[in-house]
């Protein structure tokens, strides 16, 4: 899992494009002098927008992020060095301009001269090398593994709004690991970086208040150097519950709000929902999966694992959950992405196959209560989900269903959104069921790569296959688009055949907008959010 950021998040998205995307051409070098997109004019200023959050944040350091809610806040309070437009192409933002040398070993930003930070304070090419070398020390787990390889002895400041930032080999798809925040040196050099509750950012907004209810409240700042956003507030309000959440709704105490298909259903054709709200449909670069803790005992076997694949009923799922908003995946690209591989197709469901799979690896009911169970040890697995989302539950009820029925005892467990991720990046539970979002090009090293094992890399399965690793390195370094796309189709076929995750479907997201909100637009690939100008370009009618 998001850079886009690998990201823990409840739902995930389904694109409806049946078209095949090319890779990214190889790097040459190249000068870019694009410009961000304007926000739209300062005339329809002012108002609050209150925008639902699925949990509370735990922290806003920019580099130690790991939810999607976190994410969304930091996103007003910093500006990234480059930021994406609508078709997902890199563009200036806090750096103006780039050039892109030695094939790709090379990155030369010229810093905008007006960028400052919330402070006053200058953004400065020393800044940019502070975070870099920040990513690495602080071991950030969205950030680091896009940064393996810097030369850090070469990586410096040129001048004051110039930093040249070099690898110790190319990388295909490093220019877009620059969609990153850049931290002010003055600040975070002087506190202790892990611990400090210091925001300041070179973002619109800054943080004007977080409640003791946890809502946590932006207000736009006067000194922003490029040009203002029309909102002035924006609230944050963490709730859990989607019931809670459309009551919300409902009331308008909520302006903007993920809806789960099975909530957009039943009040889709509601005329007092209709004339309050509007839905827009989103379709992100993520797939919804069980993640398998290969270091646990009853989940090492691969025979198992394809046992438990063949014993989710998918369609179902699809037909009864999401109203056949969801489409099938089998790995861990969503179907449209070049790097797909559309011969690899999902392990079907068939609850008697999956219980000969169970047989063949020792599993019986040698006492007939129900439960098989080999060498004294009965089958009995807990599933993490995150509490309050209904539509993440029943998910995981259609599969306890199918695996009782061949004699697995699967227990759901519900829990917060820090309990669950801390158990999860400390690989300390037995199945989880999550949803991640790609890169807008992919690159699966840091969730499979062997290097990359949790809480420092976000591989909290343990997966662990050479040669799944050589093709990964592999296609990190490909030049040729062609060559790039067969590596990711051969490790596609390699993570299907061992199934460290239990692919399930892609979903299409609605989002619930209040009709006072102006100005939503949705990228392809990103939705609403991660790109430029996005909700930066809202409005709100008085």
């Amino acid at each position: 899992m998001t850079t886009r950021r690998f990201v823990l998040v409840v739902v995930a998205v389904l694109s409806l494009a049946c078209r095949r995307e090319t890779p990214v051409a190889p790097v040459s070098p190249t000068t870019s002098t694009r410009s961000s997109t304007a926000t739209p004019a300062i005339a329809h200023d002012g108002g609050r927008l209150q925008r639902r959050l699925e949990g509370n944040v735990r922290t806003l350091n920019y580099l130690l992020q790991t939810t999607e809610d976190e994410t969304q806040v930091l996103s007003f309070l910093y500006d990234p060095l480059l930021d994406f437009d609508a078709e997902l192409t890199p563009i200036a933002a806090t750096a103006a301009r780039w050039e892109v040398l030695d094939g790709g070993k090379t990155y030369v930003f010229h810093l905008d001269p007006r960028a400052n930070f919330s402070d006053g304070q200058p953004v400065r090419a020393s800044d940019v090398v502070f975070t870099l070398n920040k990513v690495i020390d602080a071991k950030s787990t969205q950030f680091a593994a896009r940064f393996e390889g810097l030369d850090r002895a070469q990586t410096r400041a040129v001048d004051e709004h110039t930093v040249r930032v070099v690898f110790k080999e190319p990388r295909v798809s490093q220019l877009f690991a620059f969609n990153l925040g850049v931290m002010p040196e003055h600040i975070y050099a002087k506190e202790n970086f892990e611990k400090t509750s210091k925001v300041v950012g070179n973002g619109p907004y800054v943080i004007k208040r977080r409640g003791r209810d946890r809502t946590i409240l932006l207000e736009r700042r006067a000194n922003y150097w490029r040009e203002l956003p029309p909102i002035r507030e924006i609230l944050f309000r963490p709730i859990a519950d989607d019931a809670v959440a459309l009551n919300a709704l409902r009331r308008g105490d909520v302006d903007v709000s993920h809806v789960n298909n099975d909530v957009w259903t039943r009040i889709r054709d509601d005329a007092a929902i209709q004339q309050k709200v509007e839905f827009r449909d989103v379709y992100q670069l993520g797939y919804n999966c069980i993640l398998w803790n290969l270091s646990e005992p009853l989940l090492t076997d691969v025979r198992v694992r394809r046992a438990l694949a063949m014993s989710f009923d998918r369609q179902t799922v699809i037909d009864k959950l999401y109203h056949g908003q969801a489409r099938a995946v089998s790995g861990p690209f969503t179907p449209d992405q070049w790097a797909n591989n559309p011969d690899v197709t999902p392990i079907a469901y068939n609850l008697e196959a999956a219980a000969a799979l169970l047989t063949s690896a020792g599993w019986r009911d040698t006492d007939h209560d129900g439960v098989l169970d080999r060498n004294g040890k009965k089958f009995a697995l807990t599933l993490l989900i995150l509490a309050g989302n209904a539509t993440s539950r029943d998910h995981a009820q259609i599969l306890q269903e199918s695996l009782r029925r061949i004699g697995v005892a699967l227990e759901i467990k519900a829990l917060d959104e820090a309990a669950f991720y801390d158990l999860v990046l400390q690989r300390n539970y037995q199945a989880a069921y999550v949803s991640w979002v790609n890169d807008p090009d992919p690159d699966p090293y840091t969730l499979f790569h062997s290097s990359q094992l949790a809480p420092a890399g976000m591989n909290v399965v343990g997966y662990n296959n050479p040669e799944a690793d050589q093709l990964m390195d592999d296609a990190r370094i490909e030049q040729d688009p062609t060559r790039r796309a067969d590596l990711y189709h051969q490790l596609h076929e390699i993570l299907a055949r061992d199934q460290p995750y239990l692919w399930t479907v892609q979903v299409a997201e609605k989002w619930a907008i209040n009709r006072r909100v102006q100005n939503v637009q949705v990228a392809k690939g990103l939705g609403l959010f991660g790109w430029y100008p996005g909700p930066r370009g809202w409005w709100l009618k008085p």
